[in-house]
């Protein structure tokens, strides 16, 4: 198959740091060249790929990111529709759409079939949007998760593949540190601030890691991160996607806290964190409790009470078993292994 994957223009393909998307993509493409089939990526000229790379900006956008509206949509626009523009020129079987809504608008510019994958949520905002494409089936939608894809039934969906990760990058380790992890987003939603409670209420030390990039996250992490800083809750700043910091906090760690307050459609910090054999403490929500067996790879709880009782409870976990499952559900080749089968469904040649 000719297949035009289609990136944001935010980070480069594969990301440095920050880029859960970007990642996606990079797995996806490397793993259906491996399998033969013909890949071109609509990204930015900083990224590199095996795939035939269509340049539109220079480098990284992602300072637009904190940008007023106006700029943040006319980089998001431009980009998509010069996707859009030069892909039938190449020739395509598919379209494989990452981008938001400037993608779905795009698309309705040509004839070559689209699958888009939904990586945000379906909040009351996004949701006025999507429901806009039920009973259309030039569009075909991929989640991430069932979850996900009860949140919004009705529309052309192809399918639900979860997000995978290249394996062999994650040291497993039953050899535990004293110590717990928290790498991601610094908001409301992802709510590192109770990790930092309950380390706090445990006298327990807690290491966290990631961006504080966008004036959103900077005002948060002054707020509700700084007041908890100390000898023993640590913030050590963004790390490298696949660097050998990360591996080692996600490998030593006791336990990965994530103190979810929101609807997330997937979570893949979760499945980084199980498959080098350290158990999870989340919040049920949003698909969690998909990708966290409980009481077997971690706990799936519904308050801080509950919370806190697990984080006490880690070492209970068998750290081969949180291995066992990240590998059986969640790797880059059972996500290209899916992505395939969704193409071919979507073009009939199952």
């Amino acid at each position: 198959m000719r297949v035009a994957m289609v990136a944001p223009p935010w980070f480069k393909i594969p990301p440095e740091g920050y880029g859960g998307i970007e990642v996606i993509i990079h797995l996806l493409v490397e793993g259906l060249i491996d399998k033969g089939h013909e890949v071109s990526l609509c990204t930015i000229s900083a990224s590199s790929s095996r795939a035939s790379i269509h340049r539109i900006f220079d480098d990284e956008m992602k300072s637009y990111l904190d940008a007023p509206p106006s700029s943040f949509l006319n980089i998001a626009l431009t980009h998509s529709l010069a996707c859009y523009k030069e892909i039938p020129r190449e020739g395509a079987d598919i379209i494989h759409d990452h981008t938001w809504k400037e993608g779905l608008l795009a698309a309705a510019f040509i004839d070559i079939p689209v699958v888009h994958t939904v990586h945000g949520p379906f909040d009351e905002e996004n949701e006025r949007f999507y429901r806009l494409f039920k009973g259309s089936e030039r569009m075909h939608f991929v989640t991430i998760s069932d979850f996900h894809q009860a949140c919004l039934p009705g529309l052309n969906y192809a399918g639900t593949v979860y997000n995978g990760i290249l394996f062999d990058k994650y040291p497993f380790s039953e050899d535990k540190e004293d110590f717990f992890f928290y790498i991601g987003r610094f908001n409301e939603e992802k709510a590192p601030h109770l990790a930092c409670e309950v380390a706090k209420e445990l006298g327990a030390r807690l290491i966290l890691a990631g961006k504080v990039h966008e004036e959103e996250e900077r005002s948060y992490f002054d707020r509700r991160i700084i007041p908890y800083l100390s000898s023993d809750i640590q913030f050590i700043g963004e790390l490298g996607h696949w660097s050998k910091e990360k591996m080692h906090l996600f490998s030593r760690a006791k336990g990965y806290l994530y103190p979810i307050q929101w609807e997330e459609p997937f979570g893949i910090t979760m499945v980084e964190a199980m498959a080098c054999g350290t158990p999870v403490v989340t919040f049920k929500r949003g698909a969690a409790p998909e990708i966290v067996a409980h009481e077997v790879t971690g706990f799936v709880v519904e308050t801080m009470d509950e919370f806190i009782e697990a984080v006490k409870q880690v070492g209970e976990i068998d750290a081969q078993k949180c291995r066992e499952r990240a590998e059986s559900m969640f790797t880059a080749r059972t996500m290209v292994d899916g992505y395939e089968r969704v193409y071919k469904r979507v073009l009939g040649i199952e």
